[in-house]
């Protein structure tokens, strides 16, 4: 919901200064959620992260700035692979991190701080990868959206017989007198084919973004009641395997079918297996 406000943030201050106040809002809140203790500050702080985590909408931007013609393509295609990396990074890490006292007694058998908050470890993690970032952002990233500053008035000596208006500059002035003022509007782009395009973006990312929550639910809860009974370290391996499936599918199989059947093809055969995937889904507890 934030993401657009971030991006016309951007647009006023910088591509720089939003990237580094999404990071550190990242750096925070992965500490706090660590340390709920209730489902109320848990839904707050993850608000608050979703909050700052709708500054990556920037990352786009800046990517086309430093790029061109000649790389724009495969410089914007790198863009998802890093997420599915970074998601099936993170889902291992988070499995493996989880209740350390548990799963690492050698280690952090007394740990009092991690016996009292089991998943503050892989929540620190976290904070620390953004922490990086932020220190990495500080100090090597540049800002790529500059604004041009607006030309300075030409100062001319005049004395009492200088007209004071120009025959150019009256001329110019009747041009723009009599000229039509152009109307544009953000809603002139919504074409019927643009409004096709967002329609079923949006159902995609809806289908997605519910997966991607409610498949840790449905992974966690227990067989008899329709689940898959998994503890919290299968099912980060498991979403690591799924992560790793879906980078092998963009950088071998989808540069193949598009090559072969199209780009359109190949979204309207992804939505329909997306479709099937999603409803079959729950069969599978009656293989667990």
């Amino acid at each position: 919901m934030t993401v657009m406000y971030w991006g016309i943030l951007s647009d006023r201050i910088g591509r720089r200064p939003v990237v580094l106040i999404g990071l550190l809002g990242d750096l925070l809140t992965f500490a706090l959620f660590g340390i709920s203790k209730s489902f109320g500050w848990a839904v707050v702080v993850r608000c608050l992260n979703g909050f700052f985590t709708g500054s990556a909408v920037v990352i786009k931007p800046i990517a086309a700035e430093i790029s061109d013609d000649t790389n724009r393509a495969r410089v914007m295609a790198m863009l998802p692979f890093a997420w599915h990396l970074g998601s099936m990074l993170g889902g291992a890490i988070g499995g493996l991190l989880v209740d350390p006292v548990k799963n690492y007694p050698w280690l952090f058998g007394n740990s009092v701080l991690f016996r009292e908050y089991p998943y503050l470890l892989p929540c620190l993690f976290g904070s620390a990868i953004s922490l990086f970032g932020l220190i990495v952002g500080f100090f090597y990233l540049e800002e790529t959206h500059v604004v041009k500053p607006t030309t300075a008035p030409i100062i001319s000596v005049v004395s009492e017989t200088t007209p004071l208006v120009s025959e150019a500059q009256s001329e110019e002035g009747r041009n723009q007198v009599n000229a039509k003022p152009e109307s544009f509007s953000k809603w002139d782009i919504l074409t019927p084919t643009v409004i096709r395009v967002l329609v079923t973006n949006t159902i995609l990312c809806l289908a997605v973004g519910m997966h991607n929550q409610l498949y840790p639910i449905f992974a966690a809860t227990d067989i008899a009641v329709g689940g898959l009974g998994m503890d919290p370290r299968t099912i980060g391996y498991s979403l690591m395997i799924c992560s790793g499936l879906v980078v092998y599918m963009q950088l071998v199989v989808y540069p193949r079918s598009e090559r072969k059947y199209g780009a359109l093809a190949c979204y309207q055969r992804g939505l329909v297996w997306l479709a099937v995937f999603g409803t079959t889904l729950p069969l599978v507890s009656n293989l667990a």
